[in-house]
């Protein structure tokens, strides 16, 4: 499996909420986020995609989950 992160120390997300919109419960919020991760899960299966860790005020960690490439 490849792991790329991405983390900043700005003002973060109510995991709540994000986890809402990646749900697909707030329409037209984080919509880039929630489709990345639906299609790496569709191309790749349910273990790969994005894995997002945020809280307010403490900055975002998003980890990105893919199979190794075998070129």
């Amino acid at each position: 499996m490849t792991i790329v992160t991405v983390e900043d120390d700005g003002v973060g997300m109510d995991p709540g909420r994000l986890s809402d919109a990646l749900a697909g419960e707030l329409e037209g919020v984080h919509v880039g986020l929630r489709n990345i991760d639906l299609r790496l899960r569709q191309i790749h299966g349910t273990g790969m995609g994005l894995v997002i860790d945020t809280a307010l005020g403490a900055g975002t960690l998003i980890t990105v989950r893919v199979p190794k490439s075998t070129a």
